[in-house]
């Protein structure tokens, strides 16, 4: 089990508000680490954090804000020799 040092940045990952990115410190390293955080999450300390963020402990949570495709996508439409 890690211990929580600081959280911070939450934002909501998904459309529907049961998912929330956040920027965690574990006393156990030296370094930050992304963290998603769900409601329905396998361990007690993600749903924990999301529960927490969602309170607004960490700060306010950001919006959701859908990922933008800055190439264009391949489809399957068609073949191609090689």
């Amino acid at each position: 089990m890690f211990t929580l040092e600081y959280a911070k940045n939450p934002s909501y990952s998904s459309a529907d508000g049961n998912s929330i990115f956040l920027i965690v410190k574990w006393k156990e390293f030296n370094e930050e680490h992304p963290f998603g955080a769900t409601s329905f999450d396998s361990m007690q300390y993600g749903v924990d954090l999301y529960n927490r963020a969602k309170a607004g402990e960490f700060g306010e949570v950001a919006p959701y804000v859908a990922p933008v495709a800055t190439q264009p996508q391949p489809t399957t439409t068609g073949s191609q020799e090689l």
